[in-house]
């Protein structure tokens, strides 16, 4: 009964299973209940047969938990919009303001309309910048139109979205910025998390968290004290060998954590405070050293969470609890080899929740989470 509607993959992890539908690249956590009765529902024939499966286990309600099924299927299996660009022209009069960046070897040039616009991208990666006349491996084209942004690489167009959604066009750039200095192309990444990574210069642990959650605050904390940080905020897991690459943007850090950082971080003063999103505050991109490799394995994903003189402990937590934080903001690819990379690559890390407000502790219990992966 409405097979055709079934997970594509169903992956367990303890006390739930992960499910993934291809048509709208879809990723629900269930518990094992719901699971039963969802497999119940998908291996009967028809609607009696289900109820006639469930009779004896004294559910009440079958009609209607059926009902609920379908839609739930429905939902799940609801198809993504892909919006074509095809027909879209490139307007060439745009290039007021032209900079040039340089990591890995790798040039880029991106061409922006105004100073706004540059905004929009530039604070991340001005570490980068380099005074050149030579042409660039690669040329990227962002203004506004019509209050709309516009992306263009190489004079081909990879996303246009309503000024509003300026952090959606970000995340397009840094996806493309991976690719060009990490010689990739777009079909090649799993995802990028939205999450920070940071490595002892072996493995890597990626760190997520929801916003004010102390996430960047712990990784830039990490760094003054000889951690390698690999990526902050976004974070690319490629699909050939299932590691962490770096992204060469600076480390954001709100203005909440300026006086904790202020006398660590070597010319702190000296970073320029910024607004750029006015939800976010005051910001400062601190640019750390490129770390040691461009790629690291990573065992753990660690659950961020600063409270004020709290205890600092850390403890395993669920997937759904996982998932709940990680899934949001992440981008994963619709490829289905990737999708199933992915959930195998998910069952083999640890998952824990980190609660810490002291420094010293925080720091010490990374170094042995490290050492950990070093003895296993």
């Amino acid at each position: 009964m409405d097979n055709l509607l079934a997970p594509t993959y169903e992956y367990s992890f303890g006390d739930y299973w992960v499910l993934w539908f291809e048509p709208s690249n879809c990723y629900n956590v269930v518990d094992h209940q719901f699971k039963s009765i969802l497999d119940y529902y998908l291996q009967s024939k028809d609607l009696p047969d289900f109820l006639n499966a469930l009779s004896q286990k004294n559910i009440k309600d079958l009609k209607i938990i059926a009902q609920d099924l379908h839609n739930y299927l429905k939902e799940c299996n609801r198809t993504a919009n892909v919006k074509d660009f095809s027909t879209t022209k490139k307007t060439n009069n745009k290039r007021h303001i032209k900079t040039t960046y340089r990591y890995n070897n790798q040039t880029f040039t991106v061409y922006f309309d105004s100073s706004l616009v540059k905004k929009v991208i530039h604070a991340a990666i001005a570490h980068l910048e380099i005074a050149t006349t030579n042409s660039a491996d690669t040329v990227f084209d962002i203004y506004l139109e019509n209050d709309d942004l516009f992306l263009y690489k190489n004079d081909k167009l990879l996303t246009t979205v309503p000024k509003q959604a300026y952090h959606k066009l970000q995340g397009k750039f840094m996806m493309h910025l991976f690719c060009t200095i990490h010689n990739k192309p777009e079909n090649e990444w799993i995802g990028t998390f939205h999450g920070s990574t940071v490595s002892d210069g072996s493995s890597s642990v990626l760190f997520i968290g929801v916003s004010g959650k102390g996430k960047s605050t712990l990784c830039a904390l990490l760094a003054t004290q000889g951690f390698e940080l690999v990526a902050d905020d976004v974070s690319p897991l490629a699909a050939n060998d299932l590691n962490i690459y770096t992204n060469p943007a600076a480390l954001s850090v709100k203005e909440g954590s300026f006086d904790i950082l202020s006398p660590l971080v070597d010319g702190f003063e000296s970073f320029e405070t910024l607004k750029v999103n006015p939800s976010k505050g005051r910001i400062k991109y601190i640019p750390f050293p490129k770390p040691t490799q461009n790629k690291y394995t990573c065992q753990n994903i660690i659950l961020v969470n600063y409270k004020k003189n709290a205890v600092t402990e850390l403890e395993s937590i669920s997937v759904a609890q996982l998932m709940e934080t990680l899934i949001p903001d992440t981008w994963l690819s619709p490829n289905p080899a990737h999708a199933k990379s992915f959930l195998e690559w998910l069952q083999n890390v640890n998952m824990y929740e980190l609660t810490y407000s002291d420094t010293a502790q925080v720091t010490n219990l990374v170094t042995d989470i490290f050492t950990d992966n070093s003895t296993t």
